[in-house]
C-alpha cells in the first residue's frame, strides 16, 4: 500500500510527489491523517495523526485512467505544534497547546522546567486561555505523570460540600451519607497531581484548611481524628488579582505566598495574535472530523478573525469555529457568524488622526494594507491575490519599504 510508505516519509521528508494509475478515494488515507482529504480541491492542508501538519495538492491528469499527480508536502518544520491528548482532557475542548508566538514558546520552556520538581504553580490569565490545559501539560511532563491528575473548580461546588469533596469524611460523619465514609480529592490524587482551578473563590475559612495541607503535607477527613499524610503536587490557577484580594481581606495573605511559588501568567490570545491562524487550523480539522465534514474556511474570513480581539481567548475561538462548520452549507466558509462579523475591529476602515496630503496618505494606506497582508497570509502569492495586484507588485512593494521577502516566496 503507498500509504504505508509514507508513514515513514512524513517524519523526515519535506515533500513527496506520487503518480497514481488508481482512484485515490480508495486508499487508506485514515490511517494516517486525522481526516479524509477533500478530493474536490486542489489544494488543502491536512494533520497527520502524529500531529504533522501536510500541504496536500492534487492534479488529474486523465480522465481515462483516473491517474493523478498528487504533492504531499511536510510545512510542520514552519510551525512549532506542541500537542497534548488525555483522557481527562477531552471535554474541555482545549486538548492541545498549539502555538508558534515567542510568548507561548518562553511560557512552555518554563512549564517543561518546572514540571520535574514539586514547586506549587500559580497560573494566573483571563478566563479561556487554557489554564486548565496548561496543568495538565506540567502534570503529563511530570514525574507524576503516571499517576492521578484530579481537577476542582473551586466555584462550582456549595461552599458546605467544598470541605467533604477536599479531604473526605469518616464513616458515619452524616446523616444519609455513605455508610462507609469516604476519600477525598486530596486523597485521590495522592502521589500525583490536584489541579484547583478558581482558587480566588474558595471561602475564607477553606482557605485557612488548605494553607495547612501546603505547610504540613497532611489533611484529616471531616469527622476524624488523625491528621493522614499525602504527597500531593498543587497546581492552582484564577484569573483574578490576588494581590487585590489580599489587600481587601478577600483572600489569605499566607496562603497566596504559598500559592505564588512559580507563578506563570498565559497571555490573552489577543496578544498572541500570530497563533490565530494556527489555532484556526486545528480547531478546523477537528471539527471536521468529529461532524464528517470537509469544510474550509476563506483567507478572508481568516483575516477577519485575525482582526478580533477575542475577549472569550481560545474558547471562544475554539466555540467560533465549531459554529463556522456545522452551520455552513458551502465547502468553502466566506461569512462569518454574525455576531463576529458586526464587531470585527477594522472592517473597511481607515482611521484619520490627522490632516496630511492626499497623496501621502494614498501611500500610507497603501503601505498598510501592503504589509498587513503580507503579515497575515505569508506570502507574496497570497497577499497579492488578495489585493488582486500581480505578484511583483507585492514584491517591489515590500522590497520599498525594506522588508525580507523569502526566496522561495518569490
Amino acid at each position: 500500500m503507498i500509504l504505508g510508505h509514507y508513514e515513514n516519509v512524513f517524519a523526515t521528508s519535506t515533500s513527496d510527489t506520487l503518480s497514481l494509475n488508481k482512484d485515490v478515494t480508495t486508499l487508506e488515507w485514515d490511517r494516517i491523517f486525522m481526516e479524509k482529504p477533500n478530493f474536490d480541491l486542489d489544494e488543502q492542508i491536512l494533520f497527520t495523526k502524529n500531529g504533522q501538519k501536510i500541504l496536500f495538492s492534487i492534479t488529474k491528469i486523465s480522465t481515462n485512467d483516473f491517474e493523478f499527480i498528487i504533492s504531499l508536502t511536510n510545512i510542520t518544520r514552519c510551525i512549532k505544534i506542541h500537542m497534548q491528548q488525555s483522557e481527562a482532557s477531552q471535554n474541555t475542548g482545549l486538548n492541545s497547546v498549539v502555538f508558534v508566538s515567542e510568548k507561548m514558546q518562553e511560557l512552555m520552556d518554563i512549564a517543561k522546567t518546572i514540571a520535574h520538581v514539586n514547586s506549587t504553580v500559580l497560573l494566573l490569565g483571563e478566563s479561556g486561555v487554557g489554564k486548565s490545559l496548561l496543568a495538565r501539560k506540567i502534570h503529563a511532563l511530570s514525574p507524576r505523570a503516571s499517576e492521578a491528575f484530579v481537577s476542582l473548580n473551586c466555584a462550582s461546588l456549595p461552599k458546605d460540600l467544598i470541605e467533604s469533596e477536599l479531604f473526605g469524611y469518616e464513616q458515619g460523619t452524616f446523616t444519609g451519607g455513605n455508610k462507609a465514609g469516604k476519600i477525598g480529592l486530596f486523597e485521590a490524587a495522592n502521589n500525583g497531581t490536584i489541579f484547583l482551578d478558581e482558587i480566588a473563590e474558595l471561602p475564607y475559612d477553606m482557605q485557612s484548611k488548605l494553607l495547612d495541607v501546603l505547610q504540613e503535607g497532611t489533611i484529616r477527613k471531616i469527622g476524624g481524628v488523625k491528621a493522614q499524610k499525602i504527597d500531593v503536587r498543587v497546581i492552582a490557577a484564577t484569573n483574578k488579582n490576588l494581590p487585590s484580594l489580599v489587600e481587601k481581606n478577600l483572600f489569605r495573605k499566607d496562603l497566596f505566598y504559598r500559592l505564588n511559588v512559580v507563578p506563570l501568567e498565559l497571555p490573552a490570545l489577543k496578544n498572541r495574535k500570530e497563533d490565530i491562524p494556527l489555532l484556526i487550523d486545528y480547531f478546523l480539522a477537528n471539527f471536521n472530523r468529529k461532524y464528517n465534514q470537509h469544510k474550509m474556511i476563506s483567507e478572508y474570513s481568516k483575516a477577519k478573525l485575525m482582526d478580533y480581539d477575542w475577549p472569550g481567548n481560545i474558547r471562544e475561538l475554539e466555540n467560533i469555529i465549531e459554529r463556522m462548520v456545522v452551520t455552513n452549507t458551502e465547502t468553502v466558509v466566506e461569512s462569518l457568524p454574525r455576531d463576529k462579523a458586526l464587531s470585527v475591529s477594522g472592517e473597511n476602515t481607515v482611521e484619520i488622526k490627522g490632516i496630511i496630503p492626499l497623496k501621502e496618505a494614498k501611500k500610507l494606506v497603501e503601505k498598510d494594507l501592503v504589509l498587513k497582508a503580507y503579515k497575515i497570509y505569508g506570502s507574496t502569492y497570497k497577499a497579492a491575490k488578495v489585493l488582486k495586484v500581480d505578484q511583483s507588485t507585492i514584491v517591489r512593494k515590500l522590497q520599498q519599504y525594506n522588508e525580507v521577502v523569502q526566496h522561495d516566496d518569490v
